[in-house]
């Protein structure tokens, strides 16, 4: 299917079938009846972030949900390699930032962990659920059917390998390759992680331990980025590389 500027669209978090009547609540329902102002029979999209892309009718109006009726379903089959971000814990603001901007840059996964040098170490419920709030937004914003995944890491310390082929860390070392002439040099064929520090960086011991695990070290710019852009540029480039 073409790319083009998404309609205005709405999530149903569960596999939809032809002809099925969904209801749609809470930010969703207020969204369209009070943002959007849709009235009965006219049609919208919705999208499920699994896949499906469906056409609807709206049916009825109720105080709380609005009906509709799925009339026909665009179905993407999952890309299996995965363009995951692992993003040491940076403060929340940032952290919205890099879950906006990289769901929009084609992310599927961003692994969070407390990192030696984070200012925060978790989140709290509020928060995790902020975060998918805005994933959701992005993905329907940018046209995407998939929506990434939100893992909780522990310390990379406490790593003891990663499932993936290819590992990559950002690496201040004058002499560490750029990015994207490594990524041509290896030639990852399944999936690609990129770690990245907070905002003061990983400390030797964190650098030591990824190395271990076989990760190599990396330079995304001939600058030193933050850590918010610095996420934004590794994955930009990864999914350049595997789009591309």
């Amino acid at each position: 299917m073409m790319k083009t500027m998404p309609a205005e669209r709405y999530f149903f978090p569960q596999l939809i079938e032809n002809d099925q009547l969904i209801f749609l609540d809470g930010g969703e329902h207020h969204h369209l009846i009070h943002v959007m102002r849709t009235k009965l029979g006219e049609e919208i999209e919705v999208v499920n972030g699994m896949g499906q892309l469906a056409a609807a009718v709206v049916e009825s109006i109720e105080k709380k949900t609005v009906s509709i009726r799925i009339k026909t379903i665009h179905t993407e089959m999952l890309n299996t390699q995965k363009i995951i971000l692992a993003q040491g814990m940076p403060k929340f603001s940032k952290l919205e930032f890099i879950i906006e901007k990289g769901t929009e840059l084609g992310m599927t996964e961003i692994w969070l962990f407390p990192a030696s040098r984070s200012e925060k170490k978790d989140l709290s419920e509020n928060q995790h659920e902020r975060l998918n709030t805005l994933m959701i937004a992005a993905m329907k914003q940018c046209g995407r059917l998939f929506l990434p995944k939100i893992i909780i890491m522990p310390p990379i310390k406490q790593w003891n390998s990663v499932e993936t082929q290819t590992v990559f860390f950002g690496d201040v070392n004058p002499q560490a390759k750029p990015f994207i002439s490594l990524l041509k040099e290896l030639k990852p064929e399944k999936d690609a992680v990129f770690c990245i520090g907070p905002e003061s960086g990983f400390t030797d011991q964190e650098i030591e331990h990824l190395k271990v695990l076989g990760a190599h070290g990396v330079k995304l710019n001939q600058n030193i980025l933050r850590t918010e852009t610095a996420a934004i540029a590794a994955v930009a480039l990864m999914n350049h590389y595997f789009t591309y």
